[in-house]
């Protein structure tokens, strides 16, 4: 089986596994306490939203090896590329454009296994899907007042916690997949695959 394969079945497979048996749980939860089925902020039973979680899972599961020449770097500069002409073109979103171009070249500037591939970035990187949906809600941030007005007017939003829950679902699949890359190459755990892998290398 291909890297490439590997990885993006390793994925779906993971989170497959966390979705199927977190739904079991909100649902058990639900009806033994009488809670409503939305408790649960790690999924969302939104269709669209599913899928979507489904999709970044997969994607993230690939886009640690974006930074080699690879189906993942060629996919990931695909998306990033038809991004950037949508910000452009029907948002007028320059600013944004460009700092999603200058996050673009990093990989590239990096070695094989590098800053994509740390435990860290597995972290940090997932947090743009909890960081994004603020900067959409609350046009504060770049309707061109000050930083400060724009941290006051922050700080007074009661919505806060409800806009930060809409990305956590996304957070959490993004997370499952570039943990699940980790894992099949050895970083995150050892694992028996990576094993072989590396007693064959050695050989």
């Amino acid at each position: 089986m291909s890297m490439f394969r590997e990885h993006w079945i390793g994925g779906l497979v993971a989170y497959s596994t966390f979705f199927i048996v977190s739904l079991i749980t909100t649902i058990a939860i639900s009806i033994i306490y009488t809670l409503p089925m939305v408790w649960n902020p790690t999924i969302s039973l939104n269709p669209i939203k599913i899928v979507g979680c489904f999709t970044v899972a997969v994607l993230f599961g690939l886009w640690p090896d974006v930074d080699i020449k690879s189906k993942s770097q060629k996919i990931f500069y695909t998306l990033l590329f038809i991004l950037n002409v949508v910000l452009i073109v029907f948002f007028g979103r320059y600013l944004e454009s460009a700092l999603l171009g200058l996050f673009a070249m990093l990989p590239i500037m990096s070695k094989h296994r590098g800053w994509t591939h740390a435990k860290g970035t597995m972290l940090l990187l997932p947090g743009l899907f909890l960081l994004i949906p603020i900067y959409a809600a609350y046009p504060e941030w770049y309707s061109g007042e000050t930083f400060l007005d724009a941290f006051d007017a922050l700080l007074g939003w009661d919505e806060l916690p409800r806009v930060v829950r809409t990305g956590l679902p996304f957070y959490v699949a993004s997370f499952i997949g570039y943990a699940s890359h980790l894992y099949l190459d050895g970083i995150l755990f050892r694992s028996r695959k990576a094993q072989r892998r590396k007693a064959r290398v050695s050989q």
